[in-house]
């Protein structure tokens, strides 16, 4: 744009077009041209009596007053400071060690009374703390839980494990223990506990048939099934793992027979030699 061209948008270009918004306005008919010259007067008027609302002047003085980060050459205090020998970027205090800036004005907003909000922020600030202590412990109990069922699985899994062996171990003993001629096992839950069943009907339909039933022969019975019945609880207090580890040793030193192995050995030197040891992790 060359300098000799008046912007479009300057004052210049604006009492041009007023001027002949005028002088257009004077070829209209009197009336008209009278109610516009009554408003021009009007908003004229307006404008120049126009008072800025408190709320606005406080707000620009406020804006004007945040705006200047340091003391200028029209403040009291900065004169005041002149007289005592203090220069511009210097800092307060006999060390140096002081402020270099005004202390920052903190804008209050809203009606609420001095402490407020720091009340506000205090109560917030243990509205938190106590929501991520709560969400902490309840993520470890969470993890507790898992840990648990995990466990409890595991634990169900490796008792079923262990039923499963033991009663394949009881087989055998039962098996190896007959041929060498032992009437009763060692202990009651070395042998399946339906093997035991079916002798104790053998042998007392046996006695049944040589002596007679008799109330005698019905008692003697019941004591011996409480004494079994107790025996049985006795072994109860057993787990599952800890019977098939009794069982395991015993199969080994009296018939050197391996459930892991699945093979009975000719010596305790063969046994040594070529079995891994007492357990399953052993072989595995």
């Amino acid at each position: 744009m060359a300098d000799d061209e008046d912007d479009y948008m300057s004052d210049a270009i604006l009492k041009q077009c007023d001027d002949k918004a005028d002088k257009d306005i004077r070829l209209l008919p009197a009336k008209v041209t009278r109610q516009y010259q009554q408003e021009k007067k009007r908003k004229e008027l307006k404008q120049k009596n126009f008072v800025k609302p408190k709320k606005v002047i406080e707000q620009e003085k406020r804006d004007e007053g945040l705006s200047k980060s340091s003391l200028t050459s029209d403040n009291k205090g900065f004169g005041l400071l002149q007289k005592m020998g203090f220069k511009p970027g210097m800092v307060l205090g006999k060390h140096g060690t002081g402020r270099a800036e005004p202390v920052e004005i903190n804008l209050k907003l809203g009606r609420g009374g001095l402490g407020q909000e720091a009340e506000k922020k205090r109560k917030q600030n243990e509205k938190v703390a106590r929501w991520t202590e709560m969400n902490m412990k309840r993520k470890k109990m969470e993890s507790k839980n898992q840990e648990n069922f995990k466990k409890q699985m595991k634990d169900k899994f490796v008792n079923t494990e262990a039923e499963r062996d033991l009663r394949k171990s009881q087989k055998v003993c039962e098996q190896l223990d007959s041929e060498k001629g032992i009437q009763e096992p060692s202990e009651i839950f070395f042998w399946p506990k339906e093997i035991l069943e079916e002798r104790k009907k053998k042998e007392k339909k046996a006695m049944e048939i040589e002596e007679g039933y008799s109330f005698e022969l019905e008692d003697e019975l019941d004591e011996d099934d409480d004494e079994d019945g107790d025996d049985e609880d006795d072994d109860s207090s057993l787990s599952a793992s800890d019977k098939l580890e009794v069982l395991t040793v015993y199969l080994r030193n009296n018939h050197l027979y391996c459930i892991w192995c699945g093979t009975r050995y000719d010596d305790k030197n063969d046994m040594k030699s070529n079995c891994p040891g007492n357990t399953a992790e052993d072989h595995d």
